[in-house]
């Protein structure tokens, strides 16, 4: 799948906080690393998006929604007002359903090491232990023993409370300050769609079990 053209309208879908929703704009720009997209708007004013805010940019091929996830990378405040975004890898580009992209505050361990990370003998790589803070079909925030730039690859085990799953994670922002614990922004760069279903279900069973108990 493609990228969208120069020109193309595209819509950029917020999927949580106050300004959760999607907002039409257009393509300006593609480079190696980034995209620019003309800043989008709610009435007269723009919409407050800032660096590090995690979006997906969403548009028609062939008649089929498709789009990928992205993050802020800076305001453009030139004649035109735009946005530099995170280019996706081609894999990261598929057909959406909005359920992928639902986001939920949790705590859960995980098992994580640097992609490629040589097996020692025995056949064994050793996993260090971390926790994810939130998690959507698409990717999640988690919490690790030592910081990783950004482009790093890491291989995951989600601990789901009936089923573990695997994943390959690229991290897209640091997402706290020096002083606190390492939290990484995290978009899963490969992962089995059925696991990502499960992923999904999860979020949406346990959604279920907070309203029924008053909690959200």
């Amino acid at each position: 799948m493609r990228l969208p053209t120069i020109n193309q309208r595209v819509t950029i879908f917020i999927p949580q906080g106050p300004w959760k929703g999607r907002y039409s704009t257009y393509m300006e720009a593609v480079d190696a690393s980034t995209i620019r997209v003309a800043h989008p708007m709610f009435g007269s004013a723009l919409v407050p998006l800032m660096p590090g805010d995690e979006v997906v940019v969403e548009y028609l091929e062939g008649g089929d929604r498709i789009g990928f996830e992205a993050t802020v990378v800076q305001r453009a405040n030139d004649a035109t007002p735009g946005l530099i975004l995170t280019r996706p890898e081609p894999s990261a580009i598929r057909s959406l359903q909005l359920r992928d992209f639902v986001r939920l505050d949790v705590s859960l361990p995980i098992e994580y090491v640097l992609s490629g990370t040589h097996r020692e003998e025995g056949g064994k790589v050793q996993l260090k232990p971390g926790r994810l803070i939130d998690l959507s079909g698409g990717g999640a925030q988690i919490v690790t023993e030592e910081e990783f730039p950004v482009g790093t690859r890491l291989d995951l085990v989600i601990h789901l409370p009936k089923q573990l799953i695997p994943a390959e994670a690229e991290v897209v922002r640091r997402a706290t300050d020096s002083e606190g614990p390492v939290r990484l922004g995290v978009r899963f760069s490969a992962i089995e769609e059925r696991d990502r279903e499960q992923i999904v279900k999860y979020i949406f069973a346990e959604q279920r079990r907070r309203r029924k108990k008053g909690l959200v």
